[in-house]
């Protein structure tokens, strides 16, 4: 597949969408229509944290909390990684700057996962949604 292939799909599901007063579960919906519409549908589209009771910390938000707004030590990252078992994951985290004095810390908090079964069905995937996300 050349490069010309992969932006047709990307430019039809490439408007950015506003995340505004939304929820994670919202907006893994709306990511998961635009690329539905745009022959891109992945396997499947999932807030990150989707265990009753696994800690928000450690496995990621919910589907019903808030996504997160965008400050100025704060960003959105996407990611392309083999799956655990099968096929590929692509995986939005939010990634936020702790300052502390002349240091700080980074931390990372999932917030998507979508899972394709082809590499190059991941990295269309992943092209898409950073333009829906304003990423790029």
């Amino acid at each position: 597949m050349n490069t010309t292939e992969l932006d047709l799909p990307v430019a039809l599901a490439a408007a950015p969408f506003d995340t505004v007063g939304k929820t994670v579960g919202a907006v893994v919906n709306l990511i998961a229509t635009r690329l539905r519409k745009a022959e891109l549908e992945p396997e499947w589209a999932v807030a990150a944290n989707w265990v009753p009771n696994a800690s928000d910390s450690m496995a990621g938000l919910k589907a019903d909390a808030a996504w997160p707004e965008r400050a100025d030590r704060d960003r959105l990252c996407l990611s392309v990684a083999i799956g655990p078992s099968e096929g590929w994951l692509v995986q939005i985290d939010h990634v936020r700057l702790h300052a502390a004095g002349d240091g700080g810390h980074w931390s990372s908090l999932p917030l998507v996962r979508i899972k394709t079964l082809t590499r190059t069905h991941a990295w269309a995937v992943a092209a898409a949604v950073s333009r829906m996300l304003d990423i790029d």
